[in-house]
């Protein structure tokens, strides 16, 4: 009964987002009906010499050392040219995409009324400062990491990225990892992303090249993403190692988009893949007994539908500091389904599918909600020597997260965070499995300290940044937080005992004037209740918040959405 009703969820759901994209609008963007006569840019450097402070040693130095970003580089970012019609809707997103960029901090357009007629638009820009050589120490979840090396992420102003870094782990050994962006790839809208890693187990190899979606008004999209992993899998369970093997990861994704509508606020997008998906394990020593996953390949065409809506709004002290953030409160879904035969090349006959929504809502009272749910997974086929008709390594998975800014003091601003999320694999294949730990959101807890096929987290966080800017280079700032999860394994149900939770304080420093925009987090937790580890209390030093606002425990799982 239960698989009948999954079964039918998956093809229903289906259907009707699919239903979803039959009404095809023909309105368009928010033409004000003046021409835009010239577009002005002004990029300014990291520091501004007008604000006191910043008008002498050291920042006048840096911003002599530091090469600005081109003004023809923000221009080709730019939506409309002198000679269109102004519209609103691409104004803003193209300050969107301009703050977007890793090598702009803050970015803002103007449009002014001319003399004659006409408007001009006046483009200002502050970069960031892109030259990191970095030494970091990373501990999280009772494993340490630390790397050297050094990122550029605006090469000599013309927006390319070049990276290397040398990376250790307690627990792995040594790594080097190499990479180079182009987000205007010969002066074009094409983008490269490449990134190649040496491992102590095995190596790495991403590229993707594509010419994306760079707008909501954007009428056709294509490009080929492929990524190979090689290397070698622990699988912990309670804080303990169970299961060790090689696995060589191999996937391929080719792709052809269009634009279905005119609507650039209500954005119908239809897209054609071919994929390549590719598992292959190897036993090594500590390999335990019939712990080997099944060799798998999924191969075959996919055809997707999405959906973006535009309803932005401007934020900060989010999960940035400083900075405005764009939040999309809009519905962002889409709907696949493929065809993956023995045939072509598959190890067994299937149909992949999967479907996803994400909205936002706002009160309008510094209070906003991000949500997001759907599934993943594929429905086997009947063949020779072959079960079928059911659904297999399949994901259920939501999440809602609640911001609000609490009005405590004018010179402490202070957000509330509340972030819940729940996972379900059914069928799910061996290698694929729901973690919990304290690089997933449990942070008094060991890395993957619990698997299992199901799972749950709940987070709460008060985050307060002090309002000044210390040495015009950073923000400080303070955290209490409490976790509590859990994560079964098939057969188990959740029960309260099981619950694992921490509680702790935290403190943060958060770079105002880099690339990243990142916080710099150190957190002490302590876990509560019964444990399956050495220490109650533990110490995580990274980079980033202490969880993401979808997909910490099911992160790893197959064809599961990146986390965010």
């Amino acid at each position: 009964m239960r698989k009948g009703v999954a079964i039918g969820f998956c093809f229903l759901s289906f259907a009707a987002a699919t239903k979803s994209f039959a009404d095809v609008s023909t309105s368009t963007g928010t033409p004000t009906g003046d021409v835009i006569r010239s577009i002005s840019i002004e990029p300014n450097n990291v520091f501004d010499p007008t604000v006191p402070g910043e008008d002498h040693w050291p920042y006048t130095w840096a911003d002599a050392l530091h090469i600005r970003t081109r003004a023809n580089i923000i221009r080709r970012e730019l939506l409309l040219q002198p000679g269109d019609l102004s519209q609103d809707d691409l104004r803003e997103e193209s300050e969107r995409n301009l703050r977007s960029l890793p090598f702009i901090r803050a970015a803002e357009i103007r449009e002014v009324p001319a003399d004659g007629g006409g408007v001009d638009w006046f483009v200002k820009t502050h970069d960031s400062w892109t030259t990191q050589p970095q030494i970091n120490l990373v501990s999280e979840g009772g494993e340490t990491h630390s790397e050297a090396g050094i990122q550029e992420e605006n090469l000599l102003g013309y927006g390319k990225s070049v990276g290397y870094f040398f990376r250790h782990n307690s627990s792995q050994g040594n790594s080097n990892d190499f990479s180079y962006a182009d987000p205007q790839l010969f002066g074009t809208r094409a983008r490269l992303s490449t990134q190649f890693v040496d491992t102590p187990t095995g190596r790495e190899q991403h590229i993707n090249l594509s010419r994306p979606f760079y707008s909501l008004e954007t009428p056709y999209a294509t490009g080929v993403f492929w990524n190979h992993v090689n290397g070698q899998q622990k699988v912990s369970d309670r804080g303990a190692q169970i299961n060790e093997y090689v696995k060589d990861h191999n996937d391929l994704d080719s792709f052809a988009g269009i634009r279905l509508n005119q609507n650039a606020l209500d954005v119908k997008r239809a897209e054609l893949h071919y994929k390549y998906y590719a598992d292959l394990y190897q036993a090594d020593s500590l390999t335990a007994p019939n712990g080997l996953p099944i060799n798998q390949t999924i191969t075959g065409p996919t055809f997707a539908l999405t959906r973006t809506q535009s309803q932005y709004i401007k934020d900060s002290n989010v999960d940035s500091v400083g900075r405005i953030e764009d939040i999309n409160l809009g519905h962002q879904s889409g709907a696949n389904m493929g065809y993956a035969g023995r045939s072509i090349g598959s190890t067994d006959s299937s149909v992949p599918i999967s479907i996803f929504d994400g909205v936002g809502v706002s009160n309008k009272c510094d209070t906003f909600g991000l949500f997001s749910y759907g599934m993943v997974g594929r429905y086997t086929l009947y063949g020779p020597s072959q079960s079928g008709g059911h659904m297999a390594n399949t994901l259920y998975f939501a999440n809602a997260n609640i911001y609000s800014h609490l009005h405590v003091s004018d010179w402490v601003p202070v957000t509330g965070v509340l972030h819940a999320e729940t996972a379900y694999a059914q069928n799910a294949d061996q290698a694929d499995v729901l973690q919990l730990g304290g690089d997933t959101g449990l942070r008094g807890y060991k890395v993957q300290s619990y698997t299992g096929n199901k799972s749950m987290l709940v987070n709460g966080e008060t985050r307060a940044y002090y309002s000044r800017e210390w040495l015009h280079l950073f923000y400080v700032g303070n955290v209490l937080f409490v976790d509590t999860g859990e994560v079964q394994p098939e057969g188990i149900p959740f029960r309260t005992q099981d619950l694992h939770t921490d509680i702790g304080l935290g403190f943060r420093i958060a770079p105002s004037r880099s690339a990243s925009g990142s916080v710099i987090r150190l957190d002490v937790a302590y876990a509560v209740g019964p444990i399956q580890q050495g220490h109650r209390v533990i110490v995580s030093l990274s980079t980033g918040q202490g969880f993401h606002r979808a997909g910490n425990t099911y992160a790893n799982f197959f064809g599961a959405p990146q986390p965010l």
